[in-house]
């Protein structure tokens, strides 16, 4: 087996993205994924071809109109699988300068079940937005096959992003779960914050309530690495809290 970073091909290559991504958040199950690319209907094998067939247009579109987004892949030379993927955001000027974009979850029904995404996305990236306002390098998502992992497929995608930052001279933003953090550390990266993501309202309907039942609440954790380095405790100075 030999493993090798490539670019994506935009064209062509987002479905079999879309697939490694759910079998990696699936194995072990994640909760939060749910909110991001949920499995509608009678949530069933053909639901679920039909999720990951969205979730394979949405990326291509996202790609598409974003001229910030940066994918990799790391293919298995030898059967030409996709054994993992990353998703990386260079933002050369402060992303979070101007009024947010309006968000529109378009990907639930216009029922309680989008009313709960659109309070869950933003309150994803608002830690992000308190402390990273200057241009800095995203690592939006990375996900490993479970088939691949512990072969290095990971760290590679790491090298790339690092390589990036350090490049451009950019602090680079994560958020992180339980299972990422000691790659992140790793490649020095330091926890930040930890945060409880839990929308609320008054009136929940029922497709609130089953959102809400499969995502639960989600504890993240935003993890920074200054630009050029490694993180050093004790010496490292985080610029957001510089007098």
């Amino acid at each position: 087996m030999v493993l090798q970073l490539q670019d994506i091909d935009p064209e062509t290559d987002f479905p079999a993205i879309a697939r490694c991504e759910f079998e990696a958040h699936e194995d072990p199950p994640q909760r939060f994924f749910h909110a991001f690319f949920p499995i509608l209907g009678a949530g069933d094998a053909a639901a679920r071809e039909d999720a990951i067939a969205e979730c394979a247009a949405r990326l291509k579109l996202w790609h598409a109109h974003d001229p910030t987004s940066n994918w990799k892949k790391v293919v298995d030379t030898e059967t030409g699988k996709i054994a993992a993927a990353s998703l990386w955001n260079i933002y050369r000027e402060n992303p979070f300068a101007g009024p947010p974009a309006p968000l529109e979850v378009d990907w639930f029904p216009d029922d309680g079940s989008r009313a709960f995404a659109q309070q869950f996305i933003p309150a994803h990236s608002a830690p992000r937005a308190r402390v990273g306002q200057r241009p800095h390098v995203y690592l939006f998502m990375l996900f490993t096959h479970p088939d691949y992992r512990r072969r290095g497929a990971g760290q590679m995608c790491m090298d790339w992003g690092k390589e990036q930052a350090d490049a451009l001279g950019l602090e680079m933003f994560l958020e992180s779960t339980p299972y990422g953090r000691p790659l992140y550390e790793k490649n020095g990266f330091v926890l930040i914050e930890e945060y409880v993501n839990q929308p609320q309202t008054d009136n929940p309907d029922e497709a609130w309530k089953a959102i809400e039942e499969k995502v639960g609440p989600v504890i993240f954790r935003l993890m920074w690495r200054p630009a050029g380095q490694d993180y050093e405790e004790g010496k490292t100075i985080k610029p957001w809290e510089e007098k």
